[in-house]
């Protein structure tokens, strides 16, 4: 199996969270990743307006600091784009 490019892990990341916000640990998953890559292909996507990440300082299920990632309008029309 060949490595994905960053180009394919941020259209998964963008499709992922245009269903409904996740955190990294649940884009991680969903992406079939690892975290760091999550992690910083969403900051990436952030710097150029296609997602906000929220910061957590407690998240509900652990008690741990967290990110929510949330698709932006700018976000849902590169999707379109895209079909």
């Amino acid at each position: 199996m060949s490595k994905r490019s960053s180009y394919q892990i941020k259209e998964k990341i963008l499709l992922s969270v245009k269903e409904k916000p996740a955190t990294y640990a649940a884009l991680e998953r969903k992406v079939n990743t690892g975290y760091r890559t999550v992690k910083l292909n969403c900051q990436e996507l952030e710097h150029f307006g296609q997602i906000k990440i929220e910061t957590i300082k407690e998240h509900p299920s652990n008690h741990h600091l967290s990110y929510l990632v949330h698709i932006t309008d700018k976000g849902i029309d590169t999707i379109k784009k895209k079909k």
